[in-house]
């Protein structure tokens, strides 16, 4: 029977065959047995990595569910961020330097989502192969947009549909204002995301720190 470790090794294997490359020509580089790609980009650190289940229940037969997550974080953001909630990382969703972390698939309308799943060498090659095209479809043109604190503004003006947003991002979103010197901005968010009783009990630390009464 193949074993975890056998199919980590068929991955890796096709993502050097397939993946390496390309997104080496767009700045990402992969260490020796990860499955993380990483690069700096102005302001900003992008990271794609290419998590696995292996032999998932919900799909007989599978040696491994390939679904990408993508991650992105700007320290001048995640710094100013922690302070404003004074230190509680779980206001942060437990992870203040990530500021995005979400399946590649978000990035993309819903009738254009995928699913991969692969056995063998053959199917992960071309399971790696097909991700590798959507990344350059979706995924870059997304991340070459979100390299610095005015971009995140942006995706929040605009209500990108790309993106998750979950209650502390807009945390984020108030740092990346506060970094771009838009105190108003700041607290405009956070009086708009946070201002309901209940909420602005439990995030009261943003509401000093920006000075909101």
């Amino acid at each position: 029977m193949t074993t975890p470790t056998e199919v980590k090794n068929e991955l890796l294997e096709a993502l050097a065959a397939v993946v390496d490359e390309p997104l080496k020509q767009v700045g990402f580089v992969r260490r020796k047995g990860s499955l993380t790609y990483s690069r700096m980009l102005n302001a900003a650190e992008q990271q794609i990595t290419f998590v696995m289940d292996c032999f998932p229940k919900y799909q007989p037969g599978a040696e491994a569910h390939i679904h990408p997550m993508l991650q992105l974080r700007m320290p001048q953001v995640n710094e100013k961020a922690l302070a404003l909630v004074n230190g509680d990382k779980m206001l942060l969703a437990d992870a203040p330097e990530i500021i995005v972390n979400q399946p590649i698939e978000f990035t993309a309308p819903k009738d254009e989502r995928q699913r991969w799943f692969a056995t063998g060498k053959a199917q992960f090659v071309a399971a790696c192969d097909s991700i590798q095209a959507f990344l350059a479809r979706w995924v870059l043109p997304f991340l070459a947009e979100v390299s610095t604190p005015a971009d995140l503004v942006k995706l929040y003006q605009t209500n990108d549909a790309r993106i998750m947003k979950q209650k502390h991002w807009h945390i984020f979103i108030a740092a990346a204002y506060q970094v771009l010197g838009q105190l108003d901005k700041a607290r405009e968010v956070v009086v708009k995301q946070f201002g309901s009783p209940g909420l602005r009990k439990r995030y009261a630390p943003l509401f000093a720190s920006l000075s909101i009464e």
